[in-house]
Order: C-alpha cells, then structure tokens, then sequence
C-alpha cells in the first residue's frame, strides 16, 4: 500500500487491510505493511520540514550557508564510531597535511587585538582648517610677551559634501568680418549623448548607478532629484538609461567575446518578472544569465524563459571548462557530438542538500560536511602560502584527493543503506551524478572549487528586482543586461562605477572615441589611467 505525495491517509483503508492480513494469519505481511506506511509517513515529514525551513530562512532567517566547525566535531563525536567517521578517515591520510578533526581551522584563528581607528582614504582630498588660539590668550602669562608659534597639533575629521546639480551653459563664439561684414563663423555644438537632450554625461551615469549599482527604482529617484528642485518624470528617466544601454552597448558586446575566450568559464542564472500584457496577470517570468570569464569579464544576457535554448545559444561556441550548476539546460553542451565544453562542478550546490539536512536536524550529514570544510581548509592553505596554479594543483592532488575519496566511499556506503526517495539519498545522488564533473578541480589550479563568484555577480539582480520589481518589456530587460554586463565587470575589478559611467559616456558620445580602440574602455583596462578616486577602496 502507497501513499501519495498529496494524498491524505485513508485510515479505514489501513484498519481494513490489517484486519484481513491478520484474519489470514499474515502476521509478518501485516508487519511489513505498517512498517512501510511508517517509513513513508516519516520521508514525507521530512520532506515538510525541510521545506518549512527554507520557507522560513527565506522570510525570517539567516540565508548564510556556512556551519561551524565546532557544531561538525561535536555531533561527529557523537555519531556511532563503528561507522566509516571521521576520525577513523582522517587516520588513513595522516601522511597529508590536512587538519584532523579536532585541529584549528584556518578560520578558527583567535580574534586580533584592537589597533585602533583605521586611517581615513588617503585618496580623499584633504582641506585645511586653522583654529587660532584666541586673541586673549596669545599672550605669555608668566611676562606679558606675545607667544610665537612653534608647531600645530593636528587631527582629521571626514566630512560630506551633498552631490548638487549645476547648469552648464554653452556659449558658442561667433566670429565676423568687421571690413566687409560677411562670411560669420560660429564655433561647432558640442556632441550630447542624447542628441538635443539636456542630461549631461555625470548626470546620466548618477542615474543608471543609482538603479543597476544601488538599486533605487526610478521612482525613488525622480524623489531624490525633486528634493533639489529638479522635476524628472520617471518616464523621461527611463528614457535616459535606454539612451545609456544604446551607447553601452559595444562595450557589452566586446565584454561577451572576452567572457567566451576565457579559460574558465562560470555560469548562473536568476529570474526577473517582466510586463506583458499577453501574460496571464500581464507579467512573466524572464531570466538574466549571468556568465563570468577568469574572474574578470562578466556578460548578463536575457531571455524572455528558463528554456535550455538560452545558455546553449550563448555558449554554443565555448571550448574549454564550463562551471555551473547541475541545470540540464546545460546539459547539451557537454553530451552533443563535438562538444568543446567541458563540464566543471560547483561543490557549494554540492553540498547544500546536506546543509539544509544538517540545520534541520539530520546530524548525519554532519560527516560530509567536516569533509568538505577540509577541501575548503586546502584551498585556504594555498592562498595563504600564494600558491601559483601549478603548486595549487599539486596541493590538492596531495592533499584533496584523499578526501575526495573519502567523500566517494561514504556517499557509496551511505547511499545504498537509505531508502531512494530520503532527503539523505537525494542530497548524496546529486553528488553521484555530478561525480565526474565535481573533481574537475583537480585537474587544473585555475579551477575555483565552487561558483559563488557567479553568485555574488547575481546578488545585484536579486538586490535590484526586490526594489524595482519588474522591468517594462522585453527590450527593457535586454538593455538592463547590457548595463549590469558594465556594471558587473566593474565590481569584479574594482572600478567605481559612478566615475566609470561618467568618463565612458564623455568619451563615447560627446568626443567620439574611436570603436578601433574600444578596448581600451573596458573596465579592467580603463582603471589603468582612471583618476583618483575611480577605484573601490575594499573593505575589511
């Protein structure tokens, strides 16, 4: 006897069989039966409470991930010891440098002590201000002399200047002949990036910064910009980053070609409600694909579904690693004949399944957990010994490797012991069906072991959607991606994006900088001769 999913238990079903079953003296079958209804009734609840847990983290709770090492150790601790544990595997690679169980991970180091106010940007610039000492007192008070002075005692204090409009008239010379009072001459209009409009450059950058990077809707905005007596209609500023997007839009299209080049490749995606009116209740749901090449291009692309037609269309012609989720609208691209792409997997989606089992209560998933915080331990040890690619690869092949085949032999172990359908054995066959593609790392010391890179891109949609909600059409959304594409690769390589917007829109539309050399537009490097101030000061 089955329950659905959906279904409620029909008791008098149950009560009915048991009877029978017993009436026949099937004593072990009737066992059997509510064993089974058991085992399903406990699968289902499971299920619930991991959704209501989600639902809860989603509305109420902490989104982060992460577990404490300590949390792992303790219920490791407590786990049966007869089984393959933690300690007993870290015994069989004791020859390696990864930490045991019960050693200090990098991220356990004990806190520093206070050092004081960190010291104001030195890129700000500084202004002088003198404080004299009162007339009354510039006197000696021991002989009456008047006092010199000898030096000055000197403290900073940061201050804001509020950003302001101004108008900049344009006058044009116009030139005559006095002698024959002919032949008049007047000096050429300056280019605009909106023919005939108003907007200058640094005010067309304020508004696309404000939406893409700070995620104020247009609405918010023609607020702010009101408050200073500047009345902007919401449409004429969506008219604006249109204007934007259109000028962008070569420099979207270049960034793509690179994202393609690059030897890695990420890949996520993300959806975005859009307007329209053929849509029941008249929006839809888009998508904004988020791709990132080595860490220093990114492309958004949008498409009006979630159809695998979209990422295969894009990397259609992508030679070489692929990091993404399992999505098998990706799938294509590493199964087809020819296939160039070669399939990398993401150990952070790896291990989420057994995140969400730990914090709701399934402390056996607590093993694999401590194993992969010992893979995330490797890649800690590397960076701080500033490990090229090639000793970063060697390094996991001495000390990774290992755990990873602890992580094989468990997930076997663990998998045929759980009944099919246990949150348990659906969290280890992700990990058995991306096997092949998780321990791609392995093979190259450019590989990151996860995709939150792609992720943290991502951020700034999701960020933005929550405040704007929706974009007006479909062509709305595509130049929305053409911005977040410059907005994007200006986070990765921290690159201000308020200066960037500014200076890029000067040079693209009122000095007509030359396409043949737009390369040198681009944010990773445009920062080489950015002014002072254009780069993000990381915070710590």
């Amino acid at each position: 006897m089955r329950i659905h999913p959906k279904s409620k238990l029909d008791l008098e079903s149950v009560r009915r069989a048991l009877a029978e079953l017993l009436a026949l003296g099937k004593d072990v079958e009737a066992i059997e039966l509510v064993l089974g209804l058991l085992e399903q009734l406990r699968d289902k609840n499971t299920q619930l409470e991991l959704e209501l847990m989600r639902l809860l983290r989603r509305h109420v709770g902490k989104t982060s991930e992460r577990v404490s090492p300590e949390q792992l150790r303790l219920v490791l601790d407590q786990l049966d010891a007869g089984s393959e544990s933690a300690a007993s595997e870290s015994e069989n690679v004791a020859d390696t440098t990864l930490p045991p169980p019960d050693a200090k991970l990098p991220e356990d180091k004990p806190k520093s002590k206070g050092h004081g106010r960190r010291p104001l940007p030195a890129h700000l610039p500084r202004v002088v201000v003198s404080h004299p000492v009162p007339a009354q007192e510039r006197a000696c008070s021991v002989c009456g002399a008047e006092r010199v002075c000898i030096g000055h005692e000197r403290s900073e204090v940061i201050e804001f200047i509020p950003a302001s409009f101004r108008v900049e008239l344009h006058e044009r010379e116009k030139l005559a002949c006095r002698v024959c009072e002919e032949g008049v001459t007047t000096a050429p209009l300056s280019e605009k990036v909106i023919e005939k409009g108003r907007p200058g450059p640094g005010l067309l950058a304020h508004v696309v910064t404000s939406k893409y990077a700070d995620h104020i809707p247009l609405n918010r905005l023609s607020k702010i910009y009101a408050r200073e007596g500047v009345h902007l209609a919401v449409s004429t500023l969506a008219d604006w980053v249109a204007a934007v997007a259109d000028s962008l839009a070569p420099l979207a299209e270049r960034t793509r070609e690179l994202v393609l080049a690059s030897h890695l490749v990420q890949a996520d995606d993300t959806g975005l409600k859009v307007l329209d009116d053929r849509a029941p209740g008249g929006s839809k749901r888009g998508h904004l694909w988020c791709y990132v090449g080595d860490a220093k291009w990114t492309s958004f692309v949008y498409t009006p579904d979630w159809r695998k037609e979209g990422p295969q269309s894009f990397l259609a012609e992508r030679r070489g690693w692929l990091q993404a989720d399992a999505y098998k609208g990706y799938d294509g691209l590493f199964s087809r004949p020819g296939a160039t792409a070669v399939e990398v997997g993401c150990w952070s989606h790896g291990r989420r399944g057994f995140v969400e089992l730990f914090q709701g209560g399934d402390v056996r998933s607590a093993v694999l957990l401590e194993k992969v915080q010992r893979l995330y331990a490797v890649e800690r040890e590397a960076n701080e010994a500033g490990d090229d690619h090639d000793a970063r690869r060697l390094r996991r092949e001495r000390c990774s490797r290992p755990v990873i085949e602890e992580i094989g032999r468990w997930c076997a172990a663990t998998y045929n012991q759980e009944p099919p359908k246990s949150a348990l054995a659906k969290a280890i066959g992700y990990l058995i069906n991306q096997w092949e593609a998780l321990m791609r790392f392995l093979e190259d010391g450019r590989i990151p072991l996860d995709n939150t890179l792609c992720e943290r891109i991502l951020r700034i949609v999701a960020i933005g959607r929550k405040n704007y909600l929706f974009a007006g059409s479909d062509i709305g959304a595509e130049r929305a991606a053409t911005i977040y594409t410059m907005a994007g690769t200006c986070a990765l390589n921290g690159v201000q994006p308020l200066a960037y917007f500014t200076d890029v829109l000067r040079k693209l539309e009122t000095e007509r900088f030359p396409l043949s050399r737009i390369d040198e537009l681009l944010p990773p490097n445009w920062m080489n001769t950015a002014p002072a101030g254009a780069l993000v000061r990381p915070s710590r």
